[in-house]
């Protein structure tokens, strides 16, 4: 008898309402923290350092910011289980705290789930200023979203089982009045359970008022920045970022880099006995593919499984060619960098950050002021991304959209026009545009979801290609069709191309281009077989040297304030600057290191080490990379917060000689 007293008693407390709680708790952690992990599971290219035990490491730590989003959501569920009234076991109450626990639990997992899809394209969490920066663009919409749900069915899937988990928790979990309950204890007990869940829900509230995730104080416990999104939720991160100013940078580093550019001659690479032999200003033609890679290219990757870029390849041949680097992963950071030389070097975009309204210098501008009739071209909508505005204020006058276009028939049903007619179009226009011109076209068909005319015929071999890659092969045959129709048009053999990417493709199948080196490997050259040797040059060139080098291949020497170096200069020395998930990352050409902004963690030779296994951090010392980095973010930070981004008074008589540019 006794013993059948206290087994009853056992199965009691197993059943009473804060165990109940706590069953509910428990799983709703696991089912938020497992969600979060997969993020990593599904990104694993971005995290190549890491291996399945120290990823696993980094899933337990990541608990504790998991712990502070499950009391959130659940602080109704912990406020009716705890309370000492007799009024919880009615059905209809539970009914509804049922139903809130189920929402509020599946929407935190599918934020999760949506942010997997997200990283894979952007490499960075969700917050609330990137929704605000995706709800006023054509980032999402109908088609995409459709197209996104087709080609991620097996995440909804999972999120669909991890919903049916939680709902099963929650109707097993549901309160059951016991008859010869001891209503006295179960008062006092409830009491007290009710105090203890209070103060616990104000102690983990705690980490989301102090902590902030794209703190370098916060990750530096746990692990490296560029590994701290396994640690967050999504959830989090919406509830703790928030748009952020750049750090002042005060005497510690003098710097003696300079990103104003006094004398622009070119004294390399260009044939010398062409120079200043003609009267007629050359054009400039600067084409921007989408999401073009290095991998892409047979030029650059010897290694690709398929030859998709057989005229880019052959035209690459005939330029002069660098080993380019982008600045930045996505459109809004693009075209700062390429238009203006100012690279993306902190959590929000230029054209969305405080600085947004800064004055900058652009090589346009100057073209702009010596008679050029200058252009942006992109058949996307109008307005999207803002690109006309940017264009404008980078010095581009005019701007040729879908509405110039014309003819929707050749729209692609989701970003604009498809690259063939457009660029057609352009190569026509600019026939009737008086010389000299300056335009920057941008394509747009080799993005997701990866859409090509239903008229154009693809090879018999691409029924193995993904559909990114036959967007690839489009675009080729884009581009030849449009250097045959302007090699026939008078303004061709007086202009300069220059042919870039906006960044890399998402899509990888070569381990050297899936980590955070080869993720930012893009085309750069230079075509101008008048005056232009072709040649590969084995130098980096970023994003941000292109400002400085168009002018100087034009011969315009002018003074430009740009972030970046002349490619035709011997004197200037190659760099790679970027930021990524809380990492500054530059290299010299030799050695690249990655700082948090003030501490060193990680220094590699990808010109050896293609895939960044070799961290040399604890064999290896560059302080004079590291000293140039910092005096770097120093120059950029403090003449960011001070508005100095145009050449000024001082910067003409502050210093006597050239500064060498880094």
């Amino acid at each position: 008898m006794r013993r059948q007293t206290r087994k009853e008693k056992f199965q009691a407390w197993l059943s009473s309402p804060y165990m109940l709680l706590a069953y509910r708790m428990l799983a709703t952690l696991l089912a938020l923290s497992i969600s979060r992990w997969m993020l990593y599971l599904f990104n694993i290219q971005f995290f190549h350092q890491l291996d399945l035990g120290q990823a696993t490491i980094l899933y337990f730590y990541g608990m504790k910011f998991d712990l502070p989003i499950v009391f959130a959501i659940n602080l109704l569920n912990i406020l009716f289980y705890c309370f000492p009234s007799r009024i919880i076991y009615n059905k209809t109450l539970q009914g509804f705290v049922d139903i809130v626990y189920v929402v509020g639990n599946a929407v935190a997992i599918f934020l999760n789930f949506l942010d997997i899809i997200c990283f894979h394209f952007f490499g960075r969490h969700l917050t609330v200023d990137f929704i605000k920066m995706l709800s006023r663009s054509d980032e999402v919409s109908f088609g995409v979203t459709k197209q996104v749900f087709f080609d991620y069915w097996y995440l909804l899937v999972i999120f669909i089982l991890f919903a049916l988990i939680i709902r099963v928790v929650a109707k097993s979990t549901q309160l059951q009045e016991l008859e010869n309950e001891e209503k006295k204890h179960w008062y006092l007990r409830q009491s007290i359970s009710l105090v203890v869940m209070l103060v616990l829900t104000i102690l983990v509230g705690q980490v989301i008022s102090h902590a902030n995730p794209i703190s370098k104080e916060t990750t530096m416990h746990y692990t490296d920045p560029q590994n701290a999104p396994i640690l967050f939720n999504t959830p989090f991160c919406l509830i703790t970022t928030h748009e952020t100013e750049l750090k002042e940078w005060t005497g510690e580093y003098q710097s003696d880099y300079s990103p104003i550019h006094k004398d622009l001659t070119a004294n390399r690479f260009i044939e010398c006995d062409t120079l200043n032999m003609d009267t007629i200003p050359s054009n400039l033609v600067v084409i921007i593919m989408k999401n073009f890679g290095q991998e892409m290219l047979g030029y650059y990757s010897h290694d690709r499984r398929f030859q998709l870029t057989p005229f880019l390849d052959s035209l690459l041949g005939e330029c002069l060619t660098f080993n380019g680097m982008s600045n930045s992963r996505r459109s809004l950071e693009v075209l700062p960098s390429i238009l203006a030389s100012i690279p993306a070097m902190m959590e929000n975009d230029f054209v969305r950050s405080p600085y947004a309204d800064n004055d900058f210098d652009a090589f346009c501008q100057h073209l702009q002021k010596r008679g050029y009739n200058t252009i942006f071209m992109h058949g996307g909508k109008n307005g999207v991304q803002g690109f006309d505005e940017f264009s404008r204020r980078a010095g581009f006058g005019k701007y040729f959209g879908r509405i110039e276009y014309g003819d929707d028939s050749d729209y692609d049903g989701q970003w604009g026009i498809y690259d063939g007619p457009f660029l057609q179009y352009a190569a026509k226009t600019l026939s009737r545009v008086e010389e000299p011109f300056a335009t920057a076209i941008y394509t747009l068909s080799s993005r997701y979801p990866y859409k090509v005319p239903k008229d154009f015929e693809l090879p018999e071999e691409s029924y193995f290609w993904t559909g990114f890659e036959k967007t690839v092969y489009y675009v080729d045959c884009a581009m030849r069709d449009f250097f045959e129709t302007a090699s026939q048009l008078p303004w061709f053999d007086h202009t300069l191309f220059v042919i870039t990417a906006d960044y890399s493709n998402n899509e990888h199948f070569q381990p050297e281009y899936s980590n955070v080196w080869g993720m930012y490997s893009i085309p750069i050259a230079f075509y101008y077989p008048k005056k232009i040797k072709p040649l590969h040059c084995n130098e980096i060139a970023q994003h941000i040297d292109l400002g400085p080098s168009i002018l100087s291949a034009l011969e315009v020497n002018d003074t430009l304030f740009a972030f970046g170096r002349n490619l035709f200069d011997t004197l200037s020395q190659q760099a790679f600057s970027s930021y990524y998930n809380l990492t500054y990352q530059y290299c010299d050409g030799t050695y690249l290191v990655q700082s948090d902004g003030e501490n060193p963690f990680g220094i590699f030779k990808p010109l050896n080490d293609s895939l960044l296994n070799d961290n040399l951090i604890d064999r290896l010392q560059c302080p004079d990379v590291y000293d140039k980095l910092y005096r770097f973010m120093q120059v950029y930070n403090n003449r960011m917060i001070s508005n100095e981004l145009k050449p000024s008074v001082n910067d003409f008589y502050e210093q006597a000689e050239d500064t060498i540019h880094y």
